[in-house]
């Protein structure tokens, strides 16, 4: 399993392949978004476990989540939009 994610890493560094650097974008905003996520999960645990209660400002930190939410999407973006736009431009075959 491990081979296989750093061989499709790999693919997506390269050029000339099927996987494209949008690909390579969604994938890496993907992975610092969860990792940014974990990270807040461990500190609001980390913050009751210590003090008893949480001391961070919930609201603020709600703002926070909805920008990575936000910079999550916006590596998705690109690669919806040509994936759209290539399925647009594919003619369509109609048997029968």
């Amino acid at each position: 399993m491990r081979m296989k994610i750093a061989e499709y890493l790999k693919s997506l560094i390269k050029a000339d392949t099927l996987d494209s650097s949008k690909s390579f974008a969604l994938v890496l905003s993907s992975l610092v978004g969860a990792l940014i996520g974990l990270c807040v999960c461990f500190c609001l645990i980390w913050d009751v476990c210590t003090n008893g209660y949480l001391k961070t400002e919930l609201d603020a930190l709600g703002l926070f989540m909805l920008c990575i939410g936000g910079f999550m999407a916006g590596g998705g973006i690109n690669k919806a939009l040509s994936e759209k736009r290539n399925n647009r431009d594919k003619p369509i075959n109609k048997e029968g």
